[in-house]
């Protein structure tokens, strides 16, 4: 059994300690037989995450195991996918994070309903919002500031500065930051990578780009807290938003960016090797101007997706008469091998997504894209788009299979009175819980 050296002398100087206790009350009698240490972890590694925080408190040996990195895989291998949706909730002029209970017999596939029973938040979140979710673990910016929250064991730590920047430390007000986290799962080693950039100078009415690329390893004492330094022979780039990321498999991340030219492009980092490249982009696939209609990237099925899909103008547009929507798969990464296919719904489906404006927000295991609605202005003068708060109180999201080409509603009830608001937004669903020990 692989532990870690410092693990291994506690749990020697612990059995020694017990050895003793027990010759020292138990002479006269026949000792009583200990729990296999083997015994011991089958059981806790079946434990709800909110039992194993308590009993970090029952001697150093299981603070030490709980928090190990041993402990931490064994059990997300052993525990099953327990499904919660995340959602931001404003409150009193402040942001409230809740999700739905975590079940193993919630089954995805078929739901039309969940229930958020669970608030999240803590003091620290004030001022941050969420950019990703991914493993359990949460990444909260607040421009060039981030911090990674586990849902598990609510631990939450402040990312340390990038003091080697050098567009950081410049009194720029273009500058910008996008962090994401995502496994290197041959050193077993979550990260955080980061893309700093600003305004180059500007070659006649053209904005150029100056970045930088860093990487962060997570993982306590056991890492350094010092940001890596990534280099790149890519153009410069900016990214598009925080929000325009895709991690596919915790390994490669994607994301849409801009360069000079105001063009966008696909660009990609491999948590592994820590490349950063610029994949193809499908040759037909035009972002502006093409208001009303938007274009995301998804995963799908362990591929990096584009959707194309209409926003709306005014109150009541919506899918009333038809929705047609396209999507691009990467089907060979290497190859930049790209397949396309254009969706019509079924006017049995219109119902479900009449007067909506969809975004977004993440796919779950079964390969449905999530699709969370949004109250979205778009001006033909200006192009400008904006979301406002929802209209309604009623939360709820789309669950989107684009290989059956069907849709389905799924409510969101909301257990206390105080969680019941307009200004509410869904953040996406994630399966994992995680011990890890930031």
């Amino acid at each position: 059994m692989a532990f870690s050296f410092d693990l291994a002398v506690v749990l020697q100087r612990d059995r020694s300690r017990t050895k003793r206790r027990s010759k020292d009350i138990c002479k006269s009698q026949e000792p009583s037989q200990e729990i296999p240490f083997d015994l011991m972890i089958d059981i806790l590694t079946r434990l709800p995450p909110k039992s194993l925080m308590r009993f970090k408190s029952v001697s150093k040996l299981w603070s030490s195991l709980i928090c190990s990195k041993y402990f931490s895989n064994l059990f997300r291998k052993v525990s099953s996918p327990r499904p919660r949706l995340y959602m931001w909730l404003g409150i009193d002029n402040k942001n409230v994070l809740v999700s739905s209970s975590s079940s193993p017999d919630l089954d995805v596939s078929t739901m039309l309903s969940l229930v958020v029973d669970q608030d999240l938040t803590i003091p620290a979140m004030e001022g941050y919002s969420v950019s990703q979710i991914f493993h359990g673990l949460m990444c909260f910016t607040n421009e060039q500031s981030a911090q990674i929250y586990n849902t598990t064991t609510r631990q939450l730590v402040v990312l340390p500065t990038i003091e080697e920047s050098s567009i950081l430390v410049e009194n720029d007000k273009s500058k910008r930051t996008m962090y994401c986290i995502g496994h290197d799962s041959v050193h077993d080693q979550y990260k955080v990578f980061c893309t700093v950039s600003k305004r180059g100078e500007r070659v006649g009415n053209l904005v150029t780009w100056v970045s930088e690329h860093w990487v962060l390893l997570l993982g306590g004492r056991d890492v350094s807290s010092r940001w890596r330094n990534i280099p790149s022979s890519c153009l410069p780039h900016r990214p598009l938003t925080q929000f325009n990321t895709v991690n596919i498999n915790g390994r490669m991340l994607y994301y849409l960016a801009r360069t000079h030219l105001s063009k966008r492009v696909l660009v990609s980092f491999d948590m592994i090797s820590e490349e950063i490249s610029v994949p193809q982009l499908p040759e037909d696939l035009v972002f502006w101007p093409r208001l009303p209609i938007m274009i995301d990237i998804v995963e799908w099925h362990g591929r990096v997706a584009f959707l194309d899909y209409p926003v709306f103008e005014n109150e009541g547009d919506g899918f009333e008469n038809e929705c047609v929507m396209k999507v691009w798969v990467m089907e060979d990464a290497e190859t930049n091998l790209w397949s396309s296919k254009t969706l019509v719904f079924h006017p049995s489906q219109m119902p479900v997504v009449v007067n909506s404006s969809l975004m977004p927000r993440g796919t779950i295991r079964e390969g449905e894209v999530i699709l969370a609605p949004q109250n979205i202005r778009y001006s033909k003068r200006t192009l400008n788009i904006s979301i406002d708060s929802q209209e309604t109180t009623r939360s709820y999201v789309f669950l989107y299979n684009i290989q059956k080409n069907h849709m389905r509603r799924v409510g969101i009830t909301k257990s206390s009175t105080r969680y019941v608001t307009t200004n509410w937004d869904v953040i996406g669903m994630d399966d994992v819980e995680n011990l890890m020990y930031l």
